[in-house]
């Protein structure tokens, strides 16, 4: 069989299942890791030692994607990504999957290479569904202390607390403790070090919200995610745009999060805190997940939204294909919407993400319906929510229960989602409020 060129697509199905599927920070936080580290440098490296492989071109690498020129033989080819995905497999002991498409590069042909290769992989998912749980349960063998899958390990903490876990979470507890602080934390860690900053990693999500100073044990989940990406990379046609375009959004959203977060807890925070009052979830391509306290989140979410079209803006100026972007985007650079959920710290996680998603999406289609919206531009909005108790599931539902007026045409008593400016509007105006001092009494206030 002759030698031939390959776009090949590599993805995780349900990637926040296996990274959120728990309410402990220490699982989160090493099974984002674990995928960090395999998606960015495992699989290329992976690619590069194979011998039937002629070359490997990475395309893009990051959130749980990637995508490769590779010259091979067809068969071998799809030999060598078949033990990738056991590889994969075996990294994250059953938790979850690999999943991979491929189709013939010409090098004049790269975005209907990109919707084959795609569309090969969704038909794999969709044949071969992927279970991350045991299949079979009895009474005579105890269950993950985390998960509901069938437990293999010891996990001795101290000589008083002992867990009883799966494989699964069990890698997820240990490559948190052994690797991921090289991986996930280092490079923030350098950051905050170069602006004369030394600060611990938390170790729990109720650790992170005993140091909300406005209110203890409260937190926020800030979930953000590029406006238009979509439609923006299906009209690119050609793949050095692309490994540009996608170079320039994962640096552009790695610096303004980095920037962010040190201006909103370090450098306005007159006593600096010894341990980070934050943890960096996810963060790659165009996604972010951030989990801070309550009184952190807005400030943060603000001067992100503004960061990264700043930092976009001026990678595209600088960008040899700076014509391209600017005609498509109106010389207005790229631009992320957020959801900011608020909680008690000692809130499931699985409802704080639920609710974190609605708002992002509420916050993405009120950006859509702005004026100022183009064909590939939607300008920033930002919604949030504010969750006191844990029946407060769906945030419509509560608000069309509670901050909606009856009637022939429903009256809202919230002005949400705001765009930025209105965003930047309401936290000085809150802020003014707390500096003139807030009445002691409800009839006062």
């Amino acid at each position: 069989m002759v030698e031939k060129q390959f776009l090949v697509v590599m993805g995780v199905p349900s990637i926040k299942k296996y990274v959120f599927g728990t309410d402990r920070l220490r699982e989160i936080r090493g099974a984002s890791a674990l995928l960090e580290n395999f998606n960015r440098y495992k699989m290329l490296n992976f690619l590069e030692q194979e011998e039937d492989i002629s070359s490997v071109r990475p395309v893009f690498t990051g959130g749980g994607v990637g995508q490769f020129i590779i010259s091979a033989k067809e068969d071998s080819l799809q030999t060598c990504l078949r033990k990738l995905e056991q590889a994969f497999v075996e990294e994250t002991k059953g938790g979850a999957r690999l999943n991979w498409g491929m189709a013939q590069y010409t090098g004049a042909n790269y975005q209907q290479a990109v919707r084959c290769a795609e569309l090969e992989a969704i038909q794999k998912n969709e044949e071969i569904p992927f279970y991350p749980f045991a299949q079979l349960h009895t009474g005579f063998i105890r269950e993950c202390d985390s998960c509901s899958q069938m437990a293999t390990h010891q996990l001795t903490m101290n000589s008083e607390y002992k867990e009883i876990l799966c494989d699964t979470c069990f890698s997820k507890v240990s490559y948190n403790y052994d690797k991921a602080k090289r991986d996930l934390w280092q490079n923030f860690s350098r950051f905050l070090h170069e602006k004369g900053v030394q600060a611990e990693q938390p170790r729990s999500f109720e650790e992170i919200g005993e140091q909300c100073r406005t209110k203890a044990g409260h937190t926020a989940l800030v979930y953000a995610d590029g406006n238009s990406m979509g439609k923006f990379i299906r009209s690119i046609d050609d793949m050095e745009l692309f490994t540009i375009f996608s170079e320039i959004v994962d640096s552009s959203i790695r610096e303004a999060c980095y920037e962010s977060l040190y201006e909103t807890v370090f450098e306005k925070n007159g006593k600096l805190p010894k341990i980070m009052p934050g943890e960096i979830l996810m963060l790659g391509g165009d996604d972010l997940l951030v989990y801070l306290t309550a009184d952190t989140a807005f400030p943060f979410a603000i001067k992100i939204a503004e960061k990264f079209n700043e930092k976009s803006s001026k990678q595209i100026e600088a960008s040899p294909q700076c014509a391209f972007f600017e005609e498509k985007l109106g010389n207005k650079g790229l631009s992320i919407s957020l959801g900011v959920a608020y909680v008690r710290s000692h809130t499931p996680f699985s409802l704080l993400l639920a609710q974190a998603e609605e708002l992002l999406k509420s916050a993405k289609r009120a950006g859509a319906k702005d004026l100022s919206c183009t064909g590939y531009y939607s300008p920033a909005y930002i919604d949030y929510h504010i969750s006191s108790n844990f029946n407060q599931v769906s945030v419509e539902n509560t608000r069309k229960k509670h901050l909606e007026l009856p009637g022939k045409k429903r009256i809202r008593l919230y002005q949400k989602p705001y765009s930025l400016e209105d965003a930047k509007a309401l936290l000085t105006s809150a802020e003014n409020l707390v500096k003139a001092g807030i009445p002691a009494t409800r009839l006062r206030r």
